[in-house]
C-alpha cells in the first residue's frame, strides 16, 4: 500500500473510483479539477501493490464565495462561524473501495491529508445515516457541530463535523 499526492495525472482514476463507489456516472472529473484550482487544495490517493487506485481524499481552504462555504455559513451560528469557519480546511471527499475498507486506509488517507494543513480547524459533512464514516470520524476525534444539516431542500439529513487542528 502506498499513499501519494493526488495530481492532475490521476484525476481520471480518482473519478472512476468515485463513480464506482457511489454508482454515479457524474462529471466528477470537472468538479475535482475545479476544486484543484482552489486555494490550499490538497489531495491524497491510496494505491495497492499493483498500482490500482483504492482510495482518495481531498480538500481545500474554505473561503467566502465558495458554494459549500455559503451553505455552512447559513447553517452555523455566529459563534460557530467564528470558531469553525474563520481559518478552516474543508474535507470534501474521502472514499475507499469497498473491498479495502476496515483496513485503516480511510484513517491513513485522512491523517495524510491533514498533515501540513496550517488552518485552525477542519470541517466536513456526511449523511446522518453514514455510520461507517461517522464511526471513523468519531474515532479520529471529530466533533458534531450541527445535526441535522440540510445542504439543500431536497437532500437527506447530513451532519456537520469539525476538528481543531492547531
Amino acid at each position: 500500500m502506498e499513499f501519494k499526492r493526488l495530481t492532475e495525472q490521476n484525476v481520471e482514476k480518482v473519478a472512476q473510483l468515485y463513480n464506482s463507489i457511489w454508482k454515479e456516472d457524474s462529471s466528477f472529473v470537472d468538479r475535482i479539477q475545479k476544486h484543484m484550482s482552489y486555494e490550499g487544495f490538497k489531495g491524497m490517493i491510496a494505491v495497492d501493490e499493483g498500482g490500482n487506485m483504492i482510495g482518495f481524499s481531498y480538500g481545500y481552504l474554505s473561503r467566502p464565495g465558495q458554494y459549500y462555504y455559503s451553505l455552512l455559513e447559513k447553517a452555523l451560528t455566529e459563534k460557530q462561524r467564528d470558531i469553525w469557519l474563520s481559518h478552516c480546511f474543508e474535507l470534501v471527499e474521502l472514499a475507499v473501495h469497498p473491498e479495502f475498507r476496515k483496513q485503516g486506509i480511510g484513517k491513513q488517507l485522512l491523517n495524510e491529508l491533514l498533515e501540513e494543513v496550517s488552518t485552525n480547524t477542519a470541517l466536513l459533512t456526511t449523511q446522518v445515516t453514514n455510520l461507517p464514516a461517522r464511526t471513523l470520524y468519531d474515532q479520529l476525534k471529530w466533533t458534531v457541530i450541527k445535526e441535522p444539516f440540510f445542504p439543500n431542500e431536497s437532500s437527506e439529513p447530513y451532519v456537520i463535523m469539525g476538528k481543531k487542528l492547531n
